[in-house]
């Protein structure tokens, strides 16, 4: 079978990815900025945002059973945080982010007067 260029840049991002993922926290935040351009190659902004997003919300999740043993009724986060996770990967504008059809139809909510993300604990899947 012939596999094109672009197919081939979008699997090495895939792989990429998965290896990433299975690394420590330390050593999974250097390679993700190092290897930040495979990882985005011709990937829509706002699928990798949404990915992020979901991410943080699950790791409050997470932590908030762990910590207290019980559920987040409304998972929170911080826009600096969101923010800061995006510069990572050189999206430096959320605005078109947080008005698009996906955000929305993931039942996020931008607060700008509390500089917060937030939607619905039930919302967000462990698995």
């Amino acid at each position: 079978a012939v596999v094109s260029t672009q197919s081939g840049h979008y699997g090495r991002g895939i792989m990429l990815e998965s290896f990433i993922d299975t690394q420590k926290f330390s050593v999974m935040k250097n390679m993700r900025h190092t290897f930040a351009k495979y990882l985005s190659y011709k990937k829509d902004n706002n699928e990798l945002l949404m990915f992020i997003l979901k991410q943080l919300a699950k790791d409050q999740v997470v932590y908030s059973r762990s910590r207290f043993g019980d559920d987040l009724q409304n998972v929170e986060i911080p826009v600096d945080e969101l923010e800061e996770k995006a510069r990572q990967i050189n999206i430096h504008n959320l605005q078109p982010f947080y008005e698009s059809d996906l955000f929305i139809q993931n039942r996020f909510i931008h607060d700008k007067k509390e500089k917060s993300t937030d939607c619905d604990s039930a919302l967000i899947p462990l698995l």
